[in-house]
């Protein structure tokens, strides 16, 4: 008994075990590590974010709607059988068929039916297109601000740094009696404070980067390193859209709205007016046995061939369904025609927008460079005459606040501006960092 009780015991420690090793394993995997760059995470995402494959689905409904838009044509066909009999007796009274019919009928829309399939895939793939910049510009502009939280944690980590190294020091000097317990106490107060913000960055930083993880389909468990830094634009000195072909997703969207309208219009007036070929031959073999008869007949075939023209006049009553319906689609025509003129002043407005925000985020650049060299500067003249006493904890204090707003305004212009060159590659519909390169 005690050597089974044994058994059992070896046998669930080792699955206990093989269980907390396969779970480790697991999570380690599930930890893995990844690095990327702005161009692999922008391929991650076109191949993983749930946007892109949701319209790619629907542009593959499309085109399978675009192969097939010419079966209004295709003859239908169908095969049947019946029996009938009389309730009194069946041996001398029924009536037995089989029966193949072809139907076929003709429109004047079929034309319409196609060209609309056709137009309607060219707006699915303009669709396709448009979600895969959109979430393109989504990712760069993503990975851009998680460069610049990065860059603002390191910052906050360094100044809380520095504040630490200073209040030891100065709680040193207050040992040695060279300064006043207030200095000590000021110095202590800055680095306490400092802690918060500190906490904010680093938790900014990490809420933007599982909304990175979601939109690159990562898995939220996986550590993820950029590689990139927004010191590319610090030297850039101007923008221009010279020799820019522009092509604006939102512009070609409507455009082909509008072909779809027209499409629509003619449509319907082929509803309205056209003539409707209708053709028909059926093959009906029958046999039959009456009781008067006693005998069955032969088979007979009561199969016959049809033709048909239907004439609709309903299109000529400015109240009918059909002529109301014509009269609403090109309603539909003159409101695209007036919405893709207020759209290319709408983009035009943009864009100038974008290159005098551009200009400003370039020469604000330049402002905060210099202002950074002075407040470097002051910080360590201050330094310098705080060591020598002649300048008290304070003012050390808001020479380093200075320099540290510096440095941070910095990079956040730098983040704005790459933003907003982001924003106007997306309008002009250019590949992103065409602007960069020129």
């Amino acid at each position: 008994m005690k050597k089974n009780y044994r058994i059992v015991n070896a046998f669930v420690l080792t699955t206990i075990t093989l269980f907390i090793k396969s779970t480790n394993l697991y999570a380690q995997e599930a930890s893995e590590k990844i690095t990327l760059d702005v161009e692999k995470a922008v391929e991650l995402a076109l191949e993983n974010n749930i946007s892109v494959k949701q319209s790619e689905l629907k542009l593959k409904t499309a085109r399978r709607n675009k192969n097939t838009s010419w079966n209004s044509v295709s003859p239908s066909v169908s095969l049947g059988a019946g029996l009938s009999k009389s309730n009194k007796d069946f041996d001398d009274n029924y009536s037995t068929y089989v029966s193949g019919k072809i139907n076929l009928s003709l429109s004047g829309n079929i034309y319409s039916n196609i060209r609309t399939a056709l137009l309607n895939y060219e707006a699915g793939e303009i669709n396709y297109e448009t979600t895969c910049r959109t979430v393109e510009k989504n990712v760069r502009s993503a990975f851009y601000q998680i460069l610049y939280l990065n860059d603002k944690v390191k910052l906050q980590e360094s100044s809380i740094e520095t504040a630490k190294n200073q209040y030891e020091s100065n709680l040193a000097k207050y040992r040695q009696g060279a300064i006043s317990q207030l200095d000590v106490l000021t110095s202590r107060v800055d680095y306490e404070k400092q802690k918060p913000a500190l906490e904010s960055a680093i938790s900014s930083r990490d809420n933007a980067l599982a909304q990175f993880k979601q939109i690159t389909g990562i898995p939220q468990s996986n550590e993820i390193e950029l590689t990139g830094s927004l010191d590319d634009v610090l030297s850039l000195k101007e923008i221009t859209l010279e020799g820019i072909q522009a092509a604006s997703p939102e512009l070609k969207a409507l455009e082909k709205n509008l072909e779809i309208a027209k499409a629509a219009v003619w449509s319907n007036r082929m509803t309205a007016y056209s003539p409707v070929i209708s053709a028909g031959w059926s093959y009906q073999p029958t046999k039959s046995k009456a009781a008067a008869a006693r005998e069955p007949t032969d088979w007979i075939d009561n199969g016959a061939l049809s033709l048909s023209v239907t004439i609709p006049l309903d299109g000529i009553l400015p109240w009918s369904k059909n002529q109301v319906a014509v009269q609403n689609s090109r309603d539909t025509v003159k409101d695209y025609e007036l919405q893709i003129k207020d759209k290319k002043t709408s983009i035009e407005v943009q864009n100038q927008s974008s290159l005098r925000n551009i200009s400003q985020h370039i020469s604000s650049i330049e402002s905060l460079k210099a202002s950074i060299e002075l407040a470097e500067q002051t910080y360590n003249m201050t330094r310098e005459a705080y060591s020598r006493g002649s300048r008290d904890f304070l003012a050390l204090q808001s020479a380093s606040n200075s320099l540290e707003t510096a440095r941070l305004n910095l990079k956040s212009e730098a983040y704005s501006l790459m933003t907003e060159i982001l924003s106007l590659e997306y309008n002009l519909g250019v590949p992103f960092g065409t602007l960069l390169a020129k």
